[in-house]
């Protein structure tokens, strides 16, 4: 019976890796569809510690949306690992590494009449800011 659950337990394992593999490659913008949010982009936000300016940066890569985020803080540029449209919003999907623990984000753009807002989401809702973006 051991044996069972075990092999029970490590296809389920398997599958649900597997969906969540699929799900991301489903989820890729494509160049065309995301073309007027492509290059750069200031992002600014308040958090407790004071005010804090990100760059963005998106661009065409064979066909679709990538992107990196970097700040003064930050020692390297983070990777985007997900980006989709909602509308007319952009949404991108990170994780940010905070004293070796893995904290899932997520930033959207949103349009504001002829200007663009950011909303900051951590920890699935944990601590949520709005923001400004602005394109370079």
């Amino acid at each position: 019976m051991r044996i069972h659950s075990r092999f029970v337990t490590a296809l389920a394992a398997l599958v649900l890796i597997t969906s969540a593999l699929t799900s991301a490659a489903q989820s890729s913008l494509t160049a065309t569809d995301g073309a007027a949010f492509l290059g750069t982009w200031l992002l600014g936000l308040e958090t407790p510690q004071g005010a804090m300016t990100m760059t963005l940066i998106l661009k065409d890569e064979a066909g679709k949306v990538t992107g990196s985020m970097s700040a003064d803080l930050l020692p390297d540029p983070m990777k985007i690992s997900e980006i989709s449209k909602d509308g007319t919003k952009l949404v991108l999907k990170y994780s940010l590494d905070v004293q070796g623990q893995s904290i899932p984000a997520q930033t959207t753009l949103i349009p504001d009449g002829d200007k663009w807002k950011a909303s900051f989401d951590f920890a699935d809702g944990q601590f949520v800011v709005d923001g400004t973006a602005a394109k370079k």
